[in-house]
């Protein structure tokens, strides 16, 4: 029986498997009971039966005990039928055995727990009171009133035996089968003691059999043949031993080989087999004995391998830990020392520490200190805990020494106990640390930028000087403060406050300076910032706080403010400039198409003015286009856009406006400029003004269009007289044929494209091209020459421009690839971002490639930076397969905006060619200077080359190569050559 045996089952299999053997083998004991039946024909004198059923009830539940319990009593019954026939009141018998098991295995549920069964001697008792002994006497009376019952006549030897055959039966089987546990066999053999029981097991069989044939006092021999197994055999095993015994000898008491006494004793007539529970019931307590003894035993052993693990531990600990003990007895002067001890203080083991040897490895300014310190603890029972210093063949070494007073009967300090540690490396350490947060702190209050230290809940733990005063707060007050608590930060001088400084964006991702951040201190003052608040996390990544980081940008922001300002204005009128024009023209020809809003464009061209600068000097023109700015400034409404566009011409743009309040507005303007007198050196002069106009609006949205419209209006306005205002009408276009346009819409020109290349050269060594700007030429049916890009903007769609992208790189590719690469020159080659953009052209674009000698790093690819940027993500792909097969990336174009850099994708482009407007007044603008410095500056740090052009005068070139752009073009370098002539020119890079 195992444990496994009346556990809930999982299958039918092992649901019915254990109920089979509990059913053979009740039916094997019940058996063998039967056969003992020789005293009495109606009960048998040992019945184990109820012993097996009583331990199946304590150690199974629901409906696996039901089971169980009915394949016990289907073995129990059919040993009956098999020695005794069908008798019924055999079977009633049964029925009360089965009731007897029931009420012992509830009783001991009660009693005793199934973990904890027979682990105490008081557990034994328990067993054998209730299921050994009440149980018994209550099924004994039950079967006394059955047989009364049924008509049989109840005897007192009937009674008596019934009770003792029950009460031996749980004795000798009971205990086996609620210790029973599962392999236990199979754990006999691998501990090593099957051998011993099987060898105790037939010594006492042996030894039982010949005392019970040939000794007197048999009974005697047998109890003690049994101590003996109880002492030398573990629990269970001494059970089974038990067993064996008294199943041997109620057979040989069965067979009469053993040889009774005469007992006159009605008692000891009525119960022969009571000898049996004289010899069970004291080996059982000396096996519960032994058992305890046992288990004590090994509770002394286990707690003394804890203590011995336990004290291995604390010396481990103490040896890596550095760590002495030692002992003073102060009554008789000796001290004890561990071996660390000897170790620290370089003693030899041979020789015995005292009190004056310790004293005397001090540094002497140590020792008075020592001495202190130990009359304290003795005198004053002042715990003694001190550091010291000591010399040894190692060098100088720290020993923090601590320890308790302990006191003897009469109350006086009779002992000191203590411990010695050598804390050099970690003195060493500390003061290391210290010396580093000295200097990070000298450091942190010598640098320029604030910088404020939070604990995890963003309090205030630390500030530099410069946060101090940034935020008028002194580290003292702000010590504790919420970090929101101490810095009021505004979107903008008089925007509104941030209200989570975790949450805000930071600097750098805003484009509206009026939005930057600005910080208000306590004081009244504000500062324009940028910060970072960057997290502090331990190695195990727990966050432990953040470091937040302020600079004071009021003067850089300041700066790009004026250059900003500068980009977008007129330096001489204050008006916006050219860029700024075209910027607002886009947006409100955006606006027209998506929302037909109507809006009105005006161009204002001054007459008479050359006279004026020509006679009168430049100084004269410039205050006169200053006072003719302001003039016309006055006469605007609210929302209308003035700019220079250049020399004497100006643009007007007015939002929302239909043609009859804008040719108000116009000719005001006109009639204010012809009125106006100009004195200049006691001369007074008087010009006047030319105005065009055109109305946007969404059949009337393309920059092309509106442009030359407007200036065909003034064109007329100046041809009918001067001083006039034109409103642009259809009849004013000239009856001309289109004489750059192709006959076929996507046929390529009948003639051959010529291209024309550019030398670029650096700044200060124009004797040599790095290498060659291409730029194509069309020649029309008549002759005449024209550049391309003007050209396609006449194209009306897709196709023909595809069609015109295709003839390029046809022309490029079979014409004059073969040559270049045979020159060994490296070229940029413009390309269409429309082109790209289309499967076939790349397509036939990569075919090229794949079949040109060009080698990849001699063709450079060069794409306009606005339409690039407006289909990024379209081309990234694209620009990879380029740079793959070696070509590099150049952005022409590159204009004023300085947010070009933060929307580029800086690791496919190489070059970036500046817009011509950049440069074309460098050398004595200072704004322009700067912005083209800033903008070279930022391509250094993205690893990308600037080249600029066109380049007419030294004085430009000399300015671009103190900034040191890395490339020039234009005439200064080298005048502009036809492809060809390149190609036949005989020197190789040089000019």
């Amino acid at each position: 029986m195992t444990t496994h045996t009346f556990s809930p089952a999982h299958n039918t299999l092992s649901s019915f498997r254990p109920a089979l053997l509990l059913g053979l083998l009740c039916f094997i004991a019940s058996l063998f009971c039967l056969t003992l039946r020789v005293l009495d024909n109606a009960v048998s004198p040992i019945w184990y039966a109820s012993a097996l059923m009583t331990a199946v009830v304590f150690r199974s539940r629901g409906r696996q005990q039901a089971l169980l319990l009915l394949a016990c009593l289907a073995g129990t019954l059919g040993a009956h039928i098999m020695v005794l026939g069908p008798h019924w009141p055999l079977f009633s018998f049964a029925f009360i055995n089965l009731l007897q098991s029931l009420l012992g295995g509830y009783l001991l549920r009660l009693l005793i727990k199934p973990e904890s069964a027979l682990d105490s001697l008081m557990s034994w008792l328990k067993i054998v009171v209730t299921a050994g002994m009440l149980v018994p006497l209550a099924s004994g009376l039950v079967a006394l009133w059955w047989s009364h019952f049924s008509g049989s006549t109840p005897t007192l030897r009937f009674f008596t035996v019934w009770v003792l055959s029950e009460v031996i039966g749980m004795l000798a089987l009971g205990p086996i089968c609620l210790l029973w546990q599962p392999r236990y066999l199979r754990l006999q053999v691998q501990q090593g003691v099957l051998s011993a029981t099987l060898i105790a097991l037939a010594a006492s069989l042996l030894m039982s059999f010949l005392a019970l044939r040939f000794l007197p006092w048999p009974f005697t021999f047998v109890m003690v043949i049994l101590f003996w197994v109880a002492v030398r055999l573990p629990r269970l095993a001494a059970f089974l031993v038990f067993f064996a015994n008294v199943s041997l000898i109620s057979l040989m008491l069965v067979l009469d080989l053993v040889t009774m006494p005469a007992f006159n004793s009605s008692f000891m007539i009525t119960a022969p087999w009571l000898p049996l529970l004289l010899i069970l019931i004291p080996s059982h307590m000396m096996t519960m004995v032994m058992h305890a003894f046992r288990e004590e035993k090994k509770h002394i052993r286990a707690s003394e391998e804890t203590n011995r693990r336990l004290m291995e531990r604390i010396t481990l600990a103490n040896e890596a830990g550095g760590i002495g003990v030692w002992e003073w007895d102060v009554m008789r002067n000796e001290m004890s020392w561990d071996r660390r001890m000897y170790t620290i203080y370089e003693l030899e083991p041979t020789l015995r520490p005292t009190y004056a040897f310790w004293l005397s490895r001090l540094l002497p300014e140590d020792r008075p200190l020592a001495q202190e310190a130990v009359r304290r603890a003795l005198e004053d029972d002042i715990p003694f805990s001190m550091e010291c210093r000591i010399t040894t063949r190692n060098g100088l070494r720290y020993i923090r020494t601590q320890a308790e007073s302990q006191r003897n009967a009469e109350g006086k300090i009779a002992r000191l106990l203590g411990i010695n540690q050598d804390i050099t490396e970690l003195r060493l350490l500390t003061e290391a640390l210290y010396r580093e947060k000295e200097q990070m702190l000298i450091t942190l209050d010598a640098i320029g930028e604030a910088v404020i230290s939070t604990d995890e809940e963003m309090r205030v733990t630390f500030m530099n000087p410069v946060a101090e005063q940034m935020s008028g707060w002194t580290q003292e007050q702000a010590a504790g403060k919420s970090l929101g608590d101490i810095l009021r930060i505004t979107h903008g001088a008089h925007g509104p406050e941030v209200e989570d400084i975790l949450c805000c964006n930071l600097p750098g991702t805003m484009n509206d300076p009026d939005r930057d951040l600005v910080l208000h201190n306590a004081s009244g003052e504000h500062f324009a910032i940028q910060y970072s608040l960057t997290p502090l996390k331990t190695v195990t990544g727990k966050n432990i706080g953040s470091v937040m980081v302020m600079q004071d940008v009021s003067e850089s922001r300041e700066m790009l403010k004026r250059l900003h300002y500068s980009a977008s204005h007129d330096t001489l009128t204050r008006l916006p400039n050219r860029a700024s024009f075209d910027h607002q023209l886009k947006r409100l020809l955006l606006s027209a198409s998506e929302r037909q809003q109507q809006h009105v464009l005006v161009f204002i061209d001054l007459d008479r003015f050359k006279a004026v600068n020509d006679s009168a000097g430049h100084a004269a023109g410039d205050a006169l286009l200053t006072e003719l700015a302001e003039l016309m400034t006055h006469r605007l409404r609210s929302n209308d856009f003035l700019a220079r566009l250049g020399g004497d011409e100006f643009g007007l743009l007015m939002a929302d406006c239909g043609i009859s309040a804008a040719r108000q507005v116009a000719q005001d303007i006109v009639n204010a400029i012809n009125d106006y007198r100009f004195l200049w050196e006691s001369k007074l002069y008087r010009i006047g003004a030319s105005a065009g106009l055109t109305l946007i609006n969404g059949d009337n949205c393309q920059s092309s269009d509106v442009l030359a419209q407007a200036d065909l209006a003034c064109y007329n306005a100046k041809h009918n007289g001067r001083g006039q205002l034109t409103v642009y009408e259809t009849r004013l276009q000239p009856v001309t044929p289109v004489t750059l346009a192709f006959k076929e819409q996507a046929t390529p020109p009948d003639k051959p494209l010529r291209w024309q290349a550019w030398s670029v050269s650096a700044p200060g060594k124009t004797q040599t091209a790095s290498f060659h700007l291409l730029q194509p030429r069309l020649t029309n049916a008549q002759g005449h020459e024209a550049d391309i890009a003007d050209y396609r903007a006449a194209l009306p769609n897709d196709s023909r421009r595809l069609a015109l992208d295709h003839a390029l790189i046809e022309s490029f590719f079979s014409l004059y690839a073969p040559g270049i690469a045979r020159k060994g020159l490296h070229i940029v080659l413009p390309l269409t971002v429309e082109g790209l953009l289309n499967a076939t052209w790349q397509k036939t674009l990569f075919s090229h490639l794949d079949a040109c000698p060009l080698h990849g790093d001699a063709l450079i690819i060069s794409l306009e930076t606005s339409a690039l940027l407006q289909h990024s993500e379209a081309l990234r792909p694209v620009l990879l397969h380029l740079r793959q097969q070696g070509c590099r990336i150049l952005l022409r174009d590159f204009g004023r905006n300085l947010d070009l850099f933060k929307q580029i994708a800086h690791e496919q482009i190489d070059f970036i060619q500046l817009s011509p407007d950049l440069t074309a007044n460098v050398h004595f603008n200072l704004m322009d200077e700067m912005l083209v410095s800033i903008i070279h500056g930022q391509a250094q740090r993205l690893n990308i080359a600037t080249v600029a052009g066109p380049v007419d005068l030294a004085m430009a070139l000399s300015t671009l190569n103190s900034i040191g752009i890395d490339g020039v073009w234009g005439d200064a370098v080298s005048s502009c050559v036809p492809l060809n002539t390149l190609l036949e020119n005989s020197f190789f890079a040089i000019k």
